[in-house]
């Protein structure tokens, strides 16, 4: 993959009007807190996060092989700040003209992002699109997706913390993150199983060895 293809994510809240300001001021903010996590990952120099109109938001990531992982990582974060919150997300994987912020940058990662949101139909709320070098195979990995979001939808707070614990690159043990939680280890490993943690991770795992090579 071309070393300056990068991935964008744009996104809104689910019926963000139910929500009380407080509850949306908390999830922009744990999504905010998702992109400064997702920056520490390997091969990430930082990510650009910002809230537009309200309920909308944005991230480039600088390596689009963690694209599923940090959808995956930005639903957790949401679910985590409020049990009721949801977003949708389009994905792009392309070519930038980074700007001073995100609101000035264009290009194709952005275009592809936006018009990924825009063609969600009423029982979908993750898209992939790609430029044709960023994704190859385009109809099989935007059913990974499709299947990622469907399974992951409808994760407790619980789940989706736990998810965040061990979805990162260099996850803690679960003993420790039990420890971390003041829980038992138990709790831990059947609160991962229950959101269906384990496949979801290979799925993970196998798109970032996929756009890696």
């Amino acid at each position: 993959m071309n070393p300056s293809t990068v991935c964008v994510l744009t996104g809104d809240i689910v019926k963000s009007s139910a929500l009380s300001t407080g509850a949306l001021d908390a999830v922009m903010t744990a999504l905010g807190e998702a992109a400064s996590a997702i920056g520490e990952w390997p091969d990430e120099d930082g990510v650009r996060y910002e809230r537009f109109r309200g309920d909308g938001w944005q991230m480039l990531i600088e390596r689009p092989a963690h694209a599923l992982r940090a959808c995956l990582f930005a639903r957790a974060a949401v679910r985590w700040a409020c049990d009721d919150a949801e977003t949708r997300i389009g994905i792009g994987l392309g070519h930038v003209q980074a700007g001073a912020t995100l609101a000035e940058s264009a290009g194709p990662a952005f275009e592809l992002s936006g018009r990924g949101l825009e063609s969600l139909g009423v029982h979908q709320l993750w898209r992939i699109e790609g430029e044709p070098e960023a994704l190859a195979v385009r109809a099989l990995t935007q059913g990974l997706f499709a299947v990622c979001d469907e399974r992951s939808r409808h994760w407790t707070s619980r789940q989706a913390e736990i998810f965040m614990w061990l979805a990162q690159p260099d996850a803690p043990l679960m003993a420790e993150v039990a420890e971390a939680m003041s829980v038992q280890p138990q709790t831990v490993q059947t609160h991962f199983s229950r959101a269906g943690g384990h496949a979801l991770l290979e799925a993970v795992h196998a798109f970032e060895a996929a756009l890696s090579s």
